[in-house]
Order: structure tokens, then C-alpha cells, then sequence
């Protein structure tokens, strides 16, 4: 059916069809075709439930979206991007060094302060509270009763 001479570039094809024309390879699917059509880089076209497009179309798509060499940015970083004389990976190294150290310094203040904690809960504290549980224990009781009576 592909083969057949009445077929011509302009022919509507069905996506997995034309992945597999164009790119005999491989690495390109009809779900990656319409992938590119709902971005708006292939023109495709519904008629029903498949999504067809022509070989001109999957060519033309190519061609937008090919990179040149003169418009792919430099990768050179200056080896002294700053004031202080320091490389981006000097930097970065002082930069992770400080959020370590802020994250350890908040791990020692965290236990600092369950270790207070466990001092102020002395036999004499525990005590203390205790007797308020006791204090409020007796009330609600005294609550109760008094409910009952009425």
C-alpha cells in the first residue's frame, strides 16, 4: 500500500505509517507525531479517530526544528565570572558548605532543646503536674456529682 505509485508526499498518511517512512531507523513512533502536532510543530489532520499527515508535512517539521551550529550558544563560562576572583565551581562548593552547616547548626539547636526539655521534666516537675492533673480530676468529679444531684 506504501509502494503503491499513486502515493506521493503530499498523500495523507496515518502517523505510526509515516514514523515508520521517515524514520526507518526507528527512535520516532506515531505517538511521537502527535506528540508534535498538540505542540503545533506537525500540521496534522482528523478526519475521523486517526490523526493523518502527509511526508511533506513530517519533512517540513524537520526542517523548523533543526538546529544549526550558529545558533546553539557558546558553552564557554569565564574562569573568573565575579569580584572575588572565585570560579561558579568555588562558589557552588561555598554555597553547599553553608546550607550543610545552616542544616547541622538546626539539628544541634533542635536537640539543645529536647535535652532542656528532659531536664525541666525532673521528678519535682512531674510532680507538679500531677497534682494538676489531680486538681482537674477532682473538679470534673465535683462537676459530675453535682450534675447527678439535680
Amino acid at each position: 500500500m506504501a509502494d503503491s505509485p499513486d502515493w506521493t508526499d503530499e498523500t495523507l498518511r496515518p502517523l505510526p505509517e509515516l514514523a515508520r517512512l521517515a524514520f526507518p531507523d526507528g527512535g520516532v513512533t506515531g505517538e511521537t507525531l502527535r506528540r508534535l502536532a498538540r505542540e503545533g510543530k506537525l500540521t496534522v489532520y482528523r478526519p475521523g479517530k486517526s490523526y493523518l499527515a502527509s511526508l511533506a508535512g513530517v519533512r517540513a517539521m524537520l526542517e523548523q526544528t533543526r538546529v544549526s551550529p550558529e545558533q546553539r550558544a557558546p558553552r564557554t563560562t569565564p574562569a573568573v565570572p565575579n569580584s572575588l576572583g572565585l570560579t561558579a565551581m568555588e562558589l557552588s562548593n561555598m554555597a553547599l558548605d553553608q546550607a550543610l552547616e545552616n542544616a547541622r547548626s538546626k539539628r544541634v539547636e533542635k536537640r539543645r532543646l529536647r535535652d532542656e526539655e528532659r531536664a525541666r521534666t525532673t521528678d519535682a516537675y512531674r510532680e507538679e503536674i500531677r497534682e494538676r492533673r489531680r486538681v482537674r480530676a477532682r473538679k470534673r468529679y465535683r462537676e459530675k456529682k453535682a450534675e447527678q444531684s439535680r
